[in-house]
């Protein structure tokens, strides 16, 4: 992982080499093995090296391609080395091996635009192209590279982190009131725009060519749902998840040093470190959070149940020793932006832990739900079908130990999808609740945002249209799991992380957002994925013999909200205090009066307080914290 920065005049005019400095120095922890910068008059490219990779040693970028009218900057891991060198004849002689950086090149030489098509990994890069006066820029698939960029002709800048971004003297540091409208109304809407107007990010999957005729972005690679797969027994589909999956882990583990994963106990963490202890023959080191002072949430004993299985090293941090709320303002300042994360400083504490131990590669579960699916849409989807006895089988695993029992839940079914009339089915479905009706629905958490902003952002027709495309509109599984799995919200979430562990000089790897492991769990019938009300069934059969059998069955998950409590109570500073000072900077966008009504309910019994409370006391302190540290506005 490193981290990459330009300046590109499209109409001629120089680039300024102590501009393109301060754009590496506003994200210098990036670049902890070097940093270099080449200038072309009107272009210039910056890199900040993080050496992760055996080849990465090699490297020395930005790099000129064999006949000096490339030049490449890339924060780049290619997974498909051989295919690659195979396909472009570009074998080195001698010990050295080909580098990732070595690859794009000649694979832009080969194919052009078309050159992403053929890279499989985790890149954000810039290529310089003097032979057609252009730059040339690209994203992976999944988005697990950043890429922001500010476009106001005649002028290209971009960065990796936004910080870089906002170092241009020309870039305006104007809020985006629409992004922190869909902020506040819980909503995600794009896979494009920042909390900055003049900052966008280059869209997963996509490219972009900057010249004298403008920018033109394009996707060269598009998610789609798959065909259904059939492979005619479940030990089929198990064997065929278990290799991919395996193969996607054994590319993450190419590392120059030892490797790490994060094991917190979940099915996610664990698949991923017992899968890799399987393929690797090198040490492997574990990090994992215990929670002394919230022991309701400790999964110590699961993580154990992995550690007993292999030969680890095993590391270990206290889950509730971090400041939560002293935390938040720097860790916002790096990101600029309000984070989806509740309570980033964990994943900080965490990731110190990996640099401390003297590693640079972590392998993280993050995206497990997501990829290998809970089947939240069968439920509906069976009873769309009409197919009530396989309903009942279904309701009667999901919800047991919940508080909404199973006949509950099937009446509510059959009144919203059995054979009524829908005016008639829907009107006893909300007779029934007015009388004690439990359906499982969550209570409605307070609506922070504020009425007049609201109005001017449109945020009800925002609500209206986030709906028709959220999974639980789906009319299947199928539909659901995919659109779960392509949201506008994961790109957001892979930066973040990808940022977070930068700070650290740690590059995060993440096995289930491999393209062949998202697209095979796409692939499958929804009966696969979810068996007896229990999802995520693939993961579970696929790694049969590799997980402990007390971490494979397990079906709970803990609720780390006693920790997030004691982490709000038990700062040292006071959070009602905090949110009164910070509220002149939320008044524009945020409704006080809310806001200081839910931190009174809170404060006033805060282990009991309900669990909307918290979150809207965690989305009030993130994006409070990000707009009283942002930067001054230039205009």
């Amino acid at each position: 992982m490193s981290g990459i920065a330009g300046i590109c005049h499209t109409d001629g005019r120089p680039v300024d080499r102590s501009v393109l400095r301060r754009l590496l120095d506003a994200q210098s922890h990036r670049g902890p093995d070097g940093r270099h910068i080449r200038r072309e008059t009107s272009v210039g490219l910056g890199h900040l090296a993080l050496h992760t990779t055996p080849e990465a040693v090699h490297e020395a970028q930005p790099q000129r391609g064999p006949d000096e009218r490339l030049l490449l900057t890339a924060d780049a891991r290619i997974d498909n080395r051989d295919e690659l060198i195979s396909a472009l004849g570009c074998r080195r002689d001698g010990d050295r091996p080909a580098t990732d950086a070595e690859l794009i090149l000649h694979a832009y030489r080969r194919w052009g635009d078309a050159s992403p098509e053929h890279l499989r990994g985790a890149f954000a890069f810039a290529i310089w192209d003097a032979s057609k006066d252009r730059l040339f820029c690209a994203r992976d698939r999944m988005g697990l590279r950043p890429f922001h960029y500010c476009w106001s002709a005649p002028r290209f800048v971009f960065g990796s982190d936004i910080n870089a971004v906002l170092a241009h003297p020309a870039v305006s540091h104007e809020i985006n009131d629409t992004r922190v409208a869909d902020f506040l109304a819980r909503i995600h809407l794009s896979k494009a725009y920042t909390f900055y107007d003049d900052i966008l990010r280059l869209p997963p999957g996509h490219r972009a060519v900057i010249n004298h005729e403008g920018m033109h972005t394009d996707a060269y690679w598009t998610l789609t749902l798959p065909e259904e797969r059939t492979l005619g027994s479940d030990e089929a589909y198990a064997e065929a998840f278990r290799a991919v999956f395996s193969s996607a882990v054994e590319d993450r583990l190419r590392a120059d040093g030892d490797v790490g994963t994060f094991l917190s106990g979940g099915l996610d963490s664990s698949s991923v470190t017992a899968t890799a202890r399987a393929v690797s023959s090198g040490p492997l080191h574990t990090f994992s959070a215990l929670y002394e002072h919230t022991p309701e949430v400790d999964e110590s004993e699961y993580i154990r149940a992995v550690l007993d299985r292999g030969d680890y090293q095993s590391h270990f941090v206290e889950g509730t020793d971090h400041d939560l709320l002293k935390a938040f303002p720097g860790y916002l300042a790096s990101q600029q932006k309000a984070t989806l994360a509740h309570t980033p400083s964990l994943l900080q504490m965490l990731h110190g832990e990996v640099q401390d131990v003297g590693l640079n590669v972590v392998l993280d579960g993050h995206g497990g739900d997501e990829v290998t699916s809970h089947g939240h849409g069968y439920p509906k989807e069976l009873a769309r079908t009409r197919r009530w006895g396989a309903l009942i089988q279904d309701l009667r695993g999901s919800l047991q130990g919940e508080e909404i029992s199973w006949p509950e839940a099937f009446v509510a079914y059959w009144l919203r999808y059995g054979r009524l009339p829908n005016r008639v089915g829907t009107g006893l479905l909300r007779l029934l609740q007015s009388v004690g009706l439990s359906t499982g629905e969550q209570r409605t958490p307070p609506q922070l945002i504020g009425e007049d902003f609201a109005r001017r952002t449109q945020v009800a027709d925002r609500r209206r249209r986030y709906r028709t495309q959220a999974p639980a509109a789906a009319p299947t599984e199928r539909r659901c799991h995919f659109r779960q799995v392509s949201s506008t919200i994961q790109p957001g979430a892979l930066e973040e992380l990808n940022q977070g562990a930068s700070l650290r000089s740690v590059e995060p790897r993440f096995p289930f957002w491999d393209p062949r492991v998202v697209e095979f769990c796409l692939s499958l019938p929804a009966d696969v994925k979810r068996k007896h009300g229990v999802g995520r069934q693939i993961l579970r059969s696929g790694l049969t013999g590799v997980l402990p059998d007390r971490v494979r069955a397990r079906t709970d998950k803990s609720e780390f909200r006693p920790s997030v409590v004691y982490g709000l109570t038990n700062s040292v500073l006071d959070v009602q205090t905090v949110i009164e000072e910070m509220e002149d900077a939320l008044a524009p966008y945020v409704d006080v009066d809310v806001a200081r009504s839910t931190v009174d309910r809170f404060v006033q019994d805060p282990s009991a307080s309900n669990p909307a409370d918290t979150v809207s006391i965690l989305q009030v302190l993130r994006l409070g914290f990000f707009l009283e540290h942002k930067p001054k506005s230039k205009r």
